[in-house]
């Protein structure tokens, strides 16, 4: 029988082994596109073999939702670091594009997002997460946002819009043969905005 400290060491192992899965998970997706990230491409990736990954997520829908779920707790997660927060709307504006959305992560999990609409099972198992993420994106965007004219309303409007616009730029991105297109667009949409909007 395993003491405690062993179990907690056993834990603490699968965790970093599940994590490190993840994250191989994330680059094969933003490389490779849905259709060619396979358990066995992943596996080779994270240096495991398949039988330890199948270990940890049997199949490529465990796989894909548990990596969507850790995906979808990024924006959430605290920095450490100090000074980290924007001084103007605009400076905000344009960190949620540089540092969440212009990203190979956002950019994989779009790739799973994609998959979820004709996959139904997919589907069915992150759609909970995902409701629950765009109810804590708004609520983070009345947090740190204000509109001109006091209305909470307009504040997830306007930032429900940013997101959308900035998930369709990703997606055209490939399309694109100016390379610096999209952030001149971002720019324009956030000098169009950020006078509607002040910092709480």
């Amino acid at each position: 029988m395993n003491t405690p400290e062993e179990l907690g060491k056993q834990q603490a192992k699968s965790l970093r082994a599940r994590a490190a899965i993840e994250n191989a998970t994330i680059d094969c997706l933003y490389e490779n596109g849905y259709g060619e990230t396979t358990l066995a491409r992943v596996a080779a990736m994270a240096e495991f073999s398949k039988g330890a990954l199948q270990h940890h997520f049997p199949t490529k829908e465990d796989l894909m939702t548990a990596t969507a779920d850790a995906l979808l707790s990024r924006p959430f997660a605290r920095s450490s670091k100090p000074d980290t927060r924007s001084k103007t709307v605009e400076q905000a504006l344009k960190r949620s594009w540089d540092k969440m959305t212009n990203t190979p992560a956002y950019r994989a999990l779009l790739e799973i997002l994609i998959a979820a609409r004709t996959d139904k099972k997919l589907q069915d198992r992150i759609s909970g997460n995902l409701h629950s993420w765009n109810k804590a994106m708004d609520e983070q965007a009345v947090e740190n946002y204000q509109s001109i004219d006091g209305d909470d309303d307009d504040v997830v409007a306007l930032l429900t819009m940013t997101r959308s616009l900035m998930r369709g730029l990703v997606i055209q991105d490939s399309y694109s043969e100016d390379p610096s297109e999209n952030d001149r667009h971002v720019q324009r949409w956030v000098k169009l905005i950020a006078p509607q909007l002040r910092l709480r």
